[in-house]
């Protein structure tokens, strides 16, 4: 029994370690991401404006387009990261939660493969990969942290987190629409819109929101992880020799 014991408490560390490890290299990469965007929107506000260019036109400013594709893909790294993480705790989400995280990073990497085009129409094969691949990006997220919530909150030790990520999710659908609402001129374009409803000006700007809450919402899941993994690595720790003397 005592061999039995000490066993599950060597896996139970191991498990415990490993999630904590995803979670640190999560949150390393969250962060890497966080001054990418930034130094992006600093260094490159001249070629693209953050208020009314999409970020997606990152990769035809020189020197910029390297760091936005590896932004990308560090991103889907991240959530891939902490969905293992999550898994190694036994932490449910719901199996929707997970396929739409797994869309969502699966979107990241198609919009880092295939760029948009250069014009205010699409044009290239490339051009709509991207824009079906970015449009999913401002609804997989969202959704999948709204499932996610609804698992959480009956789990302990994670309600709070769920109820931070809710509030998130909601926010981001909220800018979600207001994207939608704001690119309607360029989707409808057989219709002349007033200016006075034409808010492509600020379009950009609510996209970076939009992203920004989508980084909070992984870093929300990413920060949990490291706190619940960490404190079940310690526990796992002090009652190992405890089990092996007996």
């Amino acid at each position: 029994m005592g061999v039995t014991e000490g066993t599950r408490a060597r896996r139970g560390g191991a498990f415990a370690a490993l999630a904590c490890a995803l979670s640190v290299l999560s949150l390393l990469i969250l962060g890497r991401c966080v001054l990418a965007m930034t130094y992006l929107n600093i260094r490159f506000h001249d070629e693209v404006d953050p208020l009314s260019r999409a970020v997606s036109y990152y990769v035809f400013a020189e020197r910029a387009a390297e760091v936005f594709v590896a932004t990308l893909v560090a991103v889907a790294t991240a959530t891939l990261a902490i969905l293992a993480g999550l898994a190694q705790l036994r932490v449910r989400l719901g199996p929707r939660a997970v396929v739409l995280l797994i869309g969502w990073s699966a979107a990241l990497l198609l919009c880092a493969a295939f760029p948009t085009d250069d014009s205010p129409r699409i044009e290239t094969g490339s051009g709509w990969i991207h824009q079906f691949a970015g449009a999913s990006l401002f609804v997989t997220l969202p959704l999948a942290c709204l499932a996610a919530a609804t698992s959480l909150r009956e789990q302990h030790g994670w309600a709070g987190t769920a109820r931070l990520l809710r509030r998130l999710a909601i926010g981001a659908v909220v800018l979600a629409s207001a994207y939608l609402v704001a690119r309607l001129p360029d989707l409808v374009v057989w219709w002349q819109f007033p200016g006075v409803l034409d808010f492509r000006a600020v379009s950009g700007l609510v996209q970076r929101g939009l992203f920004a809450l989508e980084l909070a919402m992984l870093l929300a899941l990413a920060v949990r992880l490291l706190r619940v993994s960490w404190s079940a690595a310690r526990q796992a720790s002090r009652h190992r020799p405890q089990a092996v003397a007996r």
